[in-house]
């Protein structure tokens, strides 16, 4: 397995990737008629300063999971990196791809950024694959939002916010 920046030669395998994990009702926000061309082009974007994303391949090149997250906008925020989102193609999905992904997002986050303190996500609290997940990797939750998140079939799930502050020795531990 490789992790790697994603290239703009990586789009319509990017694009098929988040439409298929798009297709299970639990998995991430968007549904499947939102992940567009023009959706994708946006994610290969987020490059520092704005943000950072990276793709994780098979030995044969073959997209298997991508992670994305940004930067706000405004100066007070400038510490935060956020709407962190983790996709993993449900024929390689509990395997493992999706810890060593985001654990090296995470590592490229702290050498790319030395200034990002704070890691954001959110998840649906019925999601418990996820949530164990992120808490493996150090997230915690820091609150729920109810009745946050629509689904499919027009009831509300409640998100749950969490996150992973890096402390001051963090920086230096790379």
């Amino acid at each position: 397995m490789t992790i790697r920046p994603a290239t703009p030669a990586d789009q319509a395998a990017l694009l098929a990737l988040h439409r298929a994990v798009a297709q299970d009702p639990n998995g991430i926000a968007r549904m499947p008629d939102e992940i567009t061309d023009a959706y994708i082009a946006s994610l290969l974007n987020l490059q520092p300063p704005v943000g950072l994303q990276r793709v994780v391949t098979d030995e044969a090149g073959e997209l298997m999971g991508e992670i994305h997250g940004e930067r706000y906008r405004l100066r007070i925020f400038t510490h935060i990196l956020t709407g962190i989102t983790v996709v993993v193609h449900p024929r390689h999905q509990g395997r493992g791809i999706g810890k060593a992904l985001f654990s090296q997002f995470l590592r490229d986050v702290r050498q790319t950024f030395p200034d990002i303190r704070r890691v954001e996500l959110e998840a649906r609290a019925t999601n418990e694959a996820s949530l164990r997940l992120y808490e493996s990797l150090g997230f915690e939750r820091e609150g729920v939002y109810r009745n946050k998140t629509r689904n499919r079939d027009g009831s509300f799930v409640d998100s749950v916010a969490m996150a992973l502050t890096f402390t001051e020795s963090d920086r230096y531990s790379r």
